[in-house]
């Protein structure tokens, strides 16, 4: 059994040892698994997506994304000391008091804990006020993402691609207003200039700040309404390459295509004009980008099954927050998949449910003391941070308990619109929307039925999710699709638990339930068996016994600009003031808008 890693950037420099018996300051490759061992241990990392984790010999029991605490998305600990100091020990407070560990209570002192570069001593001491821990030790950023991916993977024997260029990803989605919100003047001020400095940090990185880190998801979405060109994609893959994306390419290569004192490249000139004079221009740069990231990633991935060998691997696992990027892991699976006959069997692609550096705090965990077998972690968060007054809520508001109306069979005929829906709004009114939360919430950036809003596909819901979540008119929703329906949506059956992957969607399928494809006919879907979630495969069987297929779309509960929600007092909030919200299960009680 053995872990193969490549990095697209560089390898980290530096004296490198084995994670397992990692002293404090090293680096570390990976280069095979470790035995397993027991123990308790404690991790955290420090930078944007800050997260914390615990386990008990190996078995992830909680993980705190800080998002979801401080109400912040991408949620980036303050540079000042103090306030660095209370957030970190609120977290740590929220781990000790709300954590849910199986068999008993949880540790109140760890025997390894492990900060995930950059994290740094700092961050160690204000832990230990909490929780005083015998030994910590460093593992690189790296690293941390692959054995996350490795031990969380239903293979052993993998090539883990943790590939680093969604930076110039990002940074190119800024060139569009449709994706980031802000007037183009700034940018198109450059076109014609001979004095406008270097591309990278002049140009696309002066003025950026956090909210750039949702470009990339939006910019995925808004590609759909373009089509790429041969010259847009030309200048996308020198800007992949300036920006240390092609590990072919030298320094002397990027200063020969970037000279620190000359103006913009002319391909670069030329394609800013065409965003700047016209909304198709736009969105085939969109496109263009969207089109070069995936055949760099397509590329990078099978010549690392070639150089490895795919008769020595049972599958390649994507990881980093470049596999979020549902498209490229499409067509590196498909691709992956077309030598599937006996003399060449196809290689399989997994993405895990937190490839971005929100999930880092488990590999940290597992660098040390890996699982004794592999563990579903898409609902290791916490439950209603007020959940206390959920009961007073729904005695004050009359909410009624869904096990006494007939459980998902009720929610299945409210969602398509029959039962009592019907009989109150009659035939030919939409169908409702509903919002589910329930359980612990999802760990990772997907709602996978616990925090989620969900609808049926039919003609106008599409719309109906954008503008009850004022999101853009471009962004895609999500279907939750039980397998046994996954061949009659995409003809062939993509496992997605973790709304990793896109296919295309069936043409007559998509006619029947138009809501489920995006513009250019993906689906970034989620599949859902009885191991995955009974209670939402349930429903979804139940959904298709009414409309004709067990699907709906799924989109993440939560409001414009916040992260999913966590709070009995927001969901009735939202329930309030969203006026296409209609009703909200929290739990077992079902939440009806006031009727007027």
């Amino acid at each position: 059994m053995e872990l193969v890693l490549r990095q697209v950037r560089a390898q980290l420099a530096g004296r490198r040892a084995d994670v397992g018996t990692l002293p404090p300051k090293n680096g570390a490759s990976v280069k095979q698994v470790l035995p397993p061992s027991k123990g308790t241990q404690i991790a955290l990392y420090n930078s944007h997506e800050a997260n914390i984790a615990i386990s008990i010999d190996g078995r992830v029991q909680c993980v705190l994304e800080l998002e979801r605490l401080f109400g912040v998305r991408y949620f980036v600990p303050s540079q000042n000391a103090t306030e660095r100091r209370q957030e970190w020990l609120r977290a740590a407070h929220t781990m000790r008091d709300r954590c849910e560990c199986e068999g008993g209570p949880c540790p109140r002192r760890f025997d390894t804990g492990i900060l995930v570069r950059p994290s740094s001593e700092a961050e160690s001491n204000i832990i230990e006020e909490v929780f005083p821990v015998d030994e910590w030790r460093y593992v690189d950023h790296q690293e941390s993402h692959a054995w996350m991916a490795y031990y969380a993977s239903p293979m052993r024997r993998i090539a883990s691609l943790d590939y680093g260029f969604g930076t110039m990803y990002m940074l190119l989605a800024g060139l569009l207003p449709e994706v980031t919100g802000q007037p183009l003047e700034a940018r198109c001020a450059y076109t014609g200039r001979a004095d406008s400095g270097p591309l990278y940090p002049e140009f696309l990185a002066g003025d950026l700040h956090l909210p750039c880190l949702s470009w990339a998801g939006k910019l995925m979405g808004y590609a759909a309404a373009g089509t790429p060109t041969e010259d847009l994609q030309e200048v996308a893959r020198e800007a992949f390459e300036v920006s240390g994306a092609m590990p072919k390419f030298s320094m002397e290569h990027i200063m020969s295509v970037v000279p620190p004192t000359t103006g913009l490249p002319q391909r670069f000139q030329e394609a800013l004009q065409q965003v700047c004079t016209s909304e198709e221009g736009q969105r085939n740069f969109a496109a263009s980008v969207q089109a070069e990231f995936e055949r760099i990633t397509n590329l990078t991935v099978t010549e690392l099954v070639q150089r490895v060998g795919h008769q020595n691997l049972d599958g390649v696992v994507l990881t980093g927050g470049c596999a979020l990027n549902v498209l490229a892991n499409q067509l590196v699976h498909d691709t992956l998949q077309a030598g599937n006959d006996e003399d060449r069997p196809g290689v399989d692609v997994w993405v895990p449910p937190s490839p971005n550096d929100g999930g880092l705090s488990i590999g940290g965990l597992w660098s040390v003391t890996p699982p004794p077998a592999r563990q579903n972690l898409q609902y290791l968060g916490f439950r209603l941070w007020d959940e206390e007054s959920l009961e007073g809520q729904a005695l004050k508001r009359g909410a009624r308990r869904l096990s006494e109306l007939g459980g998902v069979d009720f929610l299945a005929k409210l969602l398509a619109g029959e039962g009592e829906w019907r009989d109150r709004h009659g035939r030919h009114a939409d169908r409702p929307i509903l919002a589910v939360v329930r359980g612990r919430q999802e760990f990772g950036p997907r709602a996978l039925g616990h925090r989620s809003l969900l609808a049926v596909p039919d003609a106008t819901m599409k719309d109906r999710m954008n503008r009850l979540k004022a999101r853009q008119w471009y962004r895609p929703v999500a279907p939750m699709i039980a397998e046994e329906a996954l061949v009659e949506v995409f003809g062939r059956r993509v496992l997605s638990p973790f709304m990793s992957m896109a296919p295309q969607v069936r043409r007559d399928t998509q006619e029947k339930f138009p809501a489920l494809a995006h513009f250019d006919g993906t689906a970034r879907h989620q599949s859902v068996s009885k191991a995955d979630e009974p209670w939402v495969h349930a429903l979804l069987l139940a959904v298709g016994k009414h409309t004709g297929l067990a699907a709906l779309i799924n989109t993440s509960f939560n409001t414009k600009g916040k992260p999913i929600v966590n709070t009995v007092s927001e969901c009735l909030q939202m329930l309030d003031e969203l006026p296409g919200l209609d009703y909200v299960v929290i739990e077992d009680w079902l939440f009806e808008k006031a009727r007027s």
